[in-house]
């Protein structure tokens, strides 16, 4: 009976899991890349991976940050003490709340999640968009405190290569 139990709680965070990041539990979730049959795989897939890029090497295609969230962000910031933040275990809070969709090296992209290894996001924006959501991405305000999304958003940039 115990094993019925924990099987259904499992089946339930899971699924759980997958509404909150944006995910709609589907396994047939059809591909945008074309497939190609010949030897020139490589050259096609470089093809399709290039974005137009600013002189800033942001993408152009990002919805911008709206001025209000950042505003909402640089106040945080302020608020929080710097004893407050390096009382958080971020590492810990990353693992439970974004590894799902972003993994533990910020790399995986589930779910339609940005490469965090790639990112040249500002503190700002990161504390803007854990505070907010953007796109697909959970609005963690009131699951998080302000001190913990400060100190995920420090966390977040030691993926950067």
């Amino acid at each position: 009976m115990k094993k019925v139990s924990v099987i259904g709680s499992l089946f339930i965070m899971m699924i759980f899991i997958l509404v909150s990041c944006g995910g709609d539990g589907s396994k047939n979730q059809k591909s945008n890349k074309p497939t190609v049959k010949n030897s020139n795989k490589k050259e096609v897939a470089k093809k399709e991976e290039v974005k137009e890029i600013t002189s800033k090497g942001e993408d152009k295609n990002a919805i911008p940050t709206p001025p209000e969230h950042l505003a909402k962000a640089r106040s945080i910031i302020a608020e929080v003490s710097k004893n407050d933040v390096e009382g958080v275990d971020a590492k810990k809070k990353f693992k439970n709340l974004c590894a799902i969709c972003h993994g533990m090296k910020g790399n995986m992209e589930i779910n339609g999640a940005k490469d965090l290894t790639k990112s040249k996001v500002s503190l700002e924006e990161a504390v803007a968009q854990i505070y907010h959501g953007k796109g697909l991405m959970t609005p963690f305000k009131g699951i998080l405190t302000d001190a913990e999304i400060v100190a995920v958003s420090k966390y977040v940039e030691e993926f950067r290569n």
